[in-house]
């Protein structure tokens, strides 16, 4: 038997950490370009870039100056089906590079023709790179916002110290958690796997809870295998955690799920053992703080028939029945 926890609905990527910025005086320009009022200091090469192609009437421009930039993040994620992506088979998984130029840093989306540099470790966090030729790419879901595309590059060698305390030009590149620049997911996934657990939504620090048992309904999973057909309320099981599989990612370029990851626990009390699943949006919340020998109170669950051809696991305990009817 296995509760289901929420049903589902129809190499480092990053070197260091982003200081905050302190406030500045800032006008925006079309394109989401970023411009600094009345300062004083170096030049930047991405500011210089990004009006080179916003006042031009082509589509891409190769920048009238090219300087070598770092790479302080690579991300990957899954992108939701668009226009521009039709040809390409799914599951079609995108690239962010964060890039600085000393002055700014600015984080872009990788053309998915260069992708295979990330494949081959070419392109990497702490590099030296040259773009050779960028592209704006215009987001229709965040108004106002454009998006630096690199369409050419060369990948230089791994540079001995990276700042990473140059600020965003762009501030909404700031945003906690962080968000991908294109589609309309929420996260990004672990550069090489999509199994573990990356980025800011995953949380860390839920605490056990103090909890009044006084009006609280426990039923054990033995009484709840005789009788789960005929309720429609189920009462709060009291178990412990006996196992914890790895994450299960299960988004698709067609699927418009934000976050789509299951994970499966074996719980028990004194009657006996079951399956759990959890599903989407509880997986990010309770994934890393949850581990063996934790005790749940399980509330608001449903129950369903177990899947008929489902691998069982072996029993922690010999002693503790084993519940397989339910799933």
């Amino acid at each position: 038997m296995s509760g289901e926890l929420e049903q589902p609905q129809a190499g480092p990527s990053r070197t260091g950490l982003n200081l905050p910025n302190p406030e500045r005086n800032e006008t925006g320009v079309p394109g989401g370009v970023i411009r600094r009022a009345g300062t004083q200091g170096p030049t930047s090469w991405i500011q210089k870039v990004l009006e080179q192609i916003t006042d031009s009437p082509l589509q891409s421009v190769t920048p009238s100056e090219v300087v070598p930039v770092a790479v302080l993040a690579v991300q990957r994620y899954l992108l939701e089906d668009e226009p521009r992506d039709r040809i390409l088979k799914p599951p079609f998984y995108c690239y962010d590079v964060t890039i600085s130029d000393g002055v700014y840093q600015e984080k872009c989306y990788l053309d998915p023709s260069l992708n295979f540099l990330v494949y081959k470790n070419i392109l990497k966090v702490g590099i030296e790179m040259k773009i050779f030729r960028v592209s704006c790419i215009y987001n229709e879901k965040r108004l106002g916002q454009g998006i630096l595309c690199i369409d050419n590059v060369h990948c230089g060698e791994t540079l001995d110290t990276i700042s990473v305390e140059t600020p965003f030009r762009n501030s909404a590149h700031e945003e906690i958690p962080e968000r991908p620049l294109r589609g309309g997911k929420s996260h990004y996934l672990a550069l090489w796997n999509n199994e573990d657990p990356y980025g800011d939504i995953w949380l860390t620090n839920k605490q056990p809870e103090e909890h009044n048992f006084n009006n609280t309904r426990i039923i054990s999973l033995s009484h709840l295998e005789m009788t789960w057909n005929n309720r429609k309320n189920f009462p709060a099981l009291l178990v412990r955690i006996l196992h914890k599989s790895r994450l299960r990612y299960y988004g698709k370029p067609d699927k418009k799920m934000i976050e789509p990851y299951q994970t499966f626990l074996e719980v028990a009390d004194s009657s006996g053992t079951v399956s759990v699943v959890m599903w989407n949006a509880l997986c990010p919340e309770w994934y890393k703080s949850l581990r063996v020998g934790l005790v749940l109170l399980l509330q608001d669950y449903s129950v369903k028939r177990s899947y008929p051809f489902r691998l069982q696991p072996l029993p922690v305990d010999p002693q503790i029945k084993l519940i397989s009817t339910m799933g």
